[in-house]
């Protein structure tokens, strides 16, 4: 791409706050494209000039997954204040067959069919820590009487608690990675950090600090040992939760939301007003989350003359996954789900094929 077009990218970012979410930067895209060939970033114009840029992974049978996915939390097209034109005709205009997405923005959308409405976790710090603190004591006052009773345990078991805000030690970041990737094993999930590409893009983010764009490691320990880490993107307003993960020998002290309340306090500090947790309410976001706003997630359709047979199979099992009994369609759900994260993150038919084989020897549907 030229400056011009990266320029143009930046300024179609930059006119919308809604797209103030790192996955929206185009160092982002930039930064993916650079450890994953299958990038393309598509323009679409009209006489007033470019009206939408969407970055995306186009894969075989000219299929699109989100940027830098199975990570892209958030994505879709960036849009001017204007458009009209729905997201399948947008893929259709760039002769893409059609997209899985999870994380997907229906900002300026009708809801389709096609993809499911769920609710993304948001904590919005603007009145300040004190007066956010409280209110999420006062609705949720049992998990805080239990948070001081394991700050008194943490006190009473340890010398010295220390929460880094800005760990640039290798060693932090590698610890981290290492205990998600046993986490994956533990549990039976695809391991998503293996792929070599995923690496190198971290590597890459760990090193850059754009005009809107940084990585921020914050870690938790205790006396001089790691007890937990949280490796996420950061805008100029908003750090989104991304890799996590906790030593569990010291799971009875809960390192895991002692570090995130560490974060949302030093976030006030920094003069960052949202922290996104992403889609999802799981038992860790809902007690720290103050808001919630849409998400999608499924297939668009877009020009749908280049469907391969391979994608009207994936349409029957959709479909079979609305009409079978409630279990049955359940084990399709999850099934499909699994295939489509190892899909989006193993780039190589043989990585794809050791991805499935695990999943069946390790995590049955």
């Amino acid at each position: 791409m030229s400056a011009e077009q990266w320029q143009i990218y930046a300024a179609l970012r930059d006119a919308r706050s809604i797209y103030d979410d790192p996955f929206f930067d185009p160092d982002f895209a930039r930064l993916v494209g650079e450890v994953r060939s299958d990038t393309r970033i598509g323009f679409a114009s009209d006489n007033d000039g470019v009206f939408a840029v969407w970055p995306l992974h186009i894969r075989p049978g000219n299929w699109a997954r989100p940027i830098g996915s199975p990570f892209s939390d958030w994505n879709g097209p960036i849009l001017s204040q204007d458009t009209e034109l729905s997201p399948q005709e947008i893929l259709a205009g760039f002769d893409i067959s059609g997209m899985t997405t999870q994380g997907f923005m229906p900002v300026d959308f009708n809801a389709t069919p096609d993809l499911e409405r769920v609710g993304a976790s948001l904590t919005d710090l603007t009145a300040g820590w004190d007066a956010f603190f409280s209110d999420q004591q006062l609705r949720w006052p049992r998990h805080f009487k239990k948070m001081r009773r394991v700050t008194r345990n943490v006190a009473r078991d340890f010398s010295e608690r220390t929460f880094t805000w800005d760990d640039r030690s290798d060693a932090s970041f590698n610890r981290l990675i290492d205990l998600k990737q046993r986490q994956f094993l533990r549990t039976g999930y695809h391991d998503v950090l293996k792929a070599p590409w995923t690496r190198a893009l971290f590597d890459r983010l760990r090193s850059f600090e754009g005009p809107r764009l940084r990585t921020r490691l914050s870690t938790l320990s205790y006396d001089g040992q790691f007890a937990a880490g949280e490796f996420n993107l950061q805008s100029d307003t908003v750090l989104h939760g991304w890799i996590t993960a906790f030593e569990q020998r010291f799971g009875n002290y809960s390192p895991g939301h002692m570090l995130l309340q560490e974060i949302l306090a030093a976030m006030c500090e920094a003069d960052l007003r949202f922290y996104d947790a992403g889609p999802g309410l799981d038992h860790y976001k809902r007690h720290y989350a103050n808001m919630q706003v849409p998400v999608d997630a499924g297939v668009l359709s877009g020009n749908v003359e280049h469907l391969t047979p391979a994608r009207v199979a994936g349409r029957a099992w959709r479909f079979g996954e609305q009409v079978m009994p409630g279990k049955a369609a359940t084990i399709m759900a999850r099934a499909r789900r699994r295939m489509d994260q190892i899909a989006s993150v193993e780039t190589s038919l043989a990585g794809r094929a050791s991805g499935i084989l695990n999943a069946l020897q390790h995590r049955p549907v």
